[in-house]
């Protein structure tokens, strides 16, 4: 109104459209919610509460990750059978890494089965660029896809999401992604996904890509030299979490207090 041409009211935000011209945006948090409606961040925060403190170091410290994470191995298959820690091991990457102070992005996602139809491979892609975007701004590309399709009511294709995510990766020195339980999704559905990664990794030589899921699920003809690590419960880990709940039982830590060899 008041000869700005047409003012549109999303949530909290107001955007005015200038005669077609560029939006004058005043809420981007309303644009990445209208582009990528999944966010991962709470069930990551979720996930690692989960931990067991003092576990999982191990992971860390094998050479295969440490090759990942700063050699010249590009992709990183972690396979477990289930109930072997997967998810929170996932999750403790995605922390260890974001703890880098330097240029440095990091982004996940938490696949399920249960979630199959909401989790479809465009919003993947848009919800790894949402977590890019996080401490940036959101760029040119992103604005003009609101502008576009918001008042219109049109969703952006895969083509469209998979550019917006190109061009945030080249916004970071290094670029680490982590994918968790890919053998919770359709095997058509995966193939997409994987695919789409693959051609970002092409289009994005800082990007690296960790996967994790059951050992019977094949990602390596999808992935192109993928290295494999196998994920399983580590006695130190036990221990520690047996400790834990003996000492959050009082009658039980009692009984054990002086008998290690219990």
């Amino acid at each position: 109104g008041d000869g700005l041409g047409p003012t549109l009211e999303i949530g909290t935000a107001t955007v005015h459209i200038q005669g077609g011209a560029e939006i004058n945006i005043r809420d981007q948090d309303t644009i990445v919610s209208w582009l990528s409606p999944i966010n991962f961040f709470p069930r990551q925060q979720e996930i690692l509460q989960m931990q067991q403190p003092g576990t999982g170091g191990w992971l860390l410290k094998n050479p295969h990750f440490e090759e990942w994470k700063s050699g010249s191995t590009r992709t990183l298959w972690c396979h477990g059978i289930p109930g072997a820690g997967k998810t929170v091991l996932a999750a403790m990457v995605v922390d260890h890494l974001s703890a880098d102070n330097r240029n440095i992005g990091v982004a996940c996602i938490y696949l399920n089965h249960k979630e199959v139809d909401s989790q479809t491979p465009p919003k993947l892609l848009a919800a790894l660029w949402r977590q890019l975007v996080l401490s940036k701004d959101i760029g040119s590309d992103a604005k003009e896809l609101y502008k576009q399709h918001s008042q219109k009511g049109t969703s952006p294709s895969p083509q469209e999401i998979a550019g917006i995510l190109t061009s945030s990766l080249k916004e970071f020195s290094q670029v680490f992604i982590v994918i968790d339980a890919i053998d919770e999704y359709p095997e058509d559905q995966r193939f997409i996904l994987l695919k789409h990664l693959t051609e970002q990794m092409h289009l994005s030589l800082s990007m690296k890509l960790m996967v994790t899921s059951r050992p019977h699920v094949p990602v390596g003809p999808t992935l192109p030299n993928v290295e494999t690590l196998e994920i399983g419960a580590m006695p130190e880990d036990i221990q520690k979490f047996v400790n834990a709940q003996i000492d959050s039982l009082p009658r039980l830590s009692k009984h054990v207090q002086g008998k290690p060899s219990l």
